[in-house]
């Protein structure tokens, strides 16, 4: 939805969309947190510098990855940030010294990040400002979900989730002070905001609540390493559905064989990860 809203009708706002989103998501924890659903402490200061660090990180790649969806301007983004397994992979090793990593399962993940990010490269073209795009927002986001993952030892996912979008919501606004996007998205909701708009925006909000809420569950549960694995394939999906669904503009470039190719042997990949993972004689503590 997002990015039908940047480039079906030019909202290019990627701030804006970021700080309502991360508002939403605030505005549903308190609302749920004082009406009794989610067992939540009030914000405070002692509790959200704990996570500012990884909010600030996880917020700067979101602003990237929303900022490059205007596609023109940064082909070769989405399949630089494929590569974001290995970079947590490298961070885990780092952070996990003592902690033998499985070989065999990391091969089979590296595998997969290469194979996925060939896959949804629809333009083979070199563009240095996609990579340097790529990797930042890539580097900034394993780093982020690496720290988030530590804390949720400590936290419940829903109160990483409320802290991280209090200070999300906070950065969004100061970085608003220096873009000065939220006055030119107010004349741009008043002047050229077609109906099927609205629509498309409130489903965005709607989506990206959701989307916060699992991806924090999940984070819990899963881990910052599959669940970028499964960010990997959901990415590889997305783009060959949206091309045959023309939902996305692509600017001229075209789903060929390799892209074919690589969309198989990343399915065989994700299939043999399962595979190992659910054998109980090849999980390790």
């Amino acid at each position: 939805m997002t990015k039908i809203m940047v480039t079906r009708f030019f909202f290019d706002y990627p701030v804006v969309i970021l700080m309502m989103q991360s508002a939403a998501t605030l505005f549903v924890i308190e609302v749920s947190r004082v009406i009794g659903i989610l067992k939540v402490a009030p914000y405070c200061f002692e509790k959200g510098r704990h996570i500012v660090v990884p909010s600030i990180l996880y917020a700067m790649s979101l602003w990237i990855t929303v900022g490059s969806f205007e596609g023109i301007a940064m082909p070769n983004f989405d399949p630089v940030k494929r590569l974001t397994p290995i970079l947590i992979l490298v961070g885990l090793a780092v952070r996990s010294r003592t902690q033998k990593l499985d070989q065999n399962r990391c091969l089979i993940i590296v595998g997969l990040a290469i194979a996925s990010s060939v896959a949804v490269n629809l333009d083979f073209s070199i563009d240095r400002y996609s990579f340097f795009y790529g990797f930042s927002g890539a580097i900034l986001q394993a780093i982020a979900l690496i720290l988030f993952e530590e804390h949720l030892q400590n936290y419940s996912y829903t109160e990483v989730l409320y802290m991280h979008s209090f200070n999300s919501l906070v950065f969004y606004l100061l970085a608003d002070i220096i873009r000065d996007e939220l006055r030119d998205a107010f004349m741009y909701m008043i002047t050229a905001a077609h109906p099927l708009f609205i629509i498309v925006f409130i489903i965005s909000m709607i989506a990206g609540i959701i989307l916060q809420f699992s991806a924090f569950s999940c984070l819990e549960k899963n881990g910052a390493l599959n669940i970028q694995i499964v960010s990997n394939v959901r990415a590889v999906a997305e783009t060959f559905i949206a091309y045959y669904l023309s939902i996305y503009l692509f600017y001229d470039v075209y789903i060929g064989v390799i892209n074919w190719i690589f969309l198989a042997v990343t399915i065989v990949a994700a299939r043999l990860l399962c595979s190992r993972d659910s054998e109980p004689d090849l999980v390790k503590p």
